[in-house]
């Protein structure tokens, strides 16, 4: 039997309808659309949201040290890098992870002194 819903009325509730497309195509790769340092040794970055991506990789590296990988997350509004050191100032780029070729190329990097 089908299905039929009223997606004014789904809206309306406050709940975002998502796609689930997953298609095999080149992500393009993401921007750091903002990082707060309202919190002391903890950074949030707000990252803009990727079609057909499942998650994305976050890398930092300080001075012009080596570009390690500090997590993956599902979500791109906000992420949250902790226990960094107060006083440094962290370069942070990131990746999509999914489409054809597994992840998108990296954003430009973003440097931020922790607070």
């Amino acid at each position: 039997s089908a299905y039929r819903y009223n997606l004014a009325g789904v809206i309306a509730t406050g709940f975002v309808p998502v796609s689930t497309n997953r298609a095999q195509v080149v992500l393009d790769p993401p921007g750091i659309s903002s990082m707060d340092t309202d919190v002391s040794e903890q950074l949030t970055l707000h990252v803009t949201p990727i079609d057909n991506a499942y998650g994305y990789e976050v890398q930092t590296r300080i001075g012009n040290g080596d570009y390690k990988t500090v997590l993956y997350s599902s979500a791109a509004r906000s992420i949250v890098l902790s226990g960094l050191t107060s006083g440094t100032a962290v370069n942070v780029r990131v990746r999509a992870l999914g489409g054809l070729t597994g992840y998108s190329a990296w954003s430009m990097d973003v440097t931020r002194y922790v607070c």
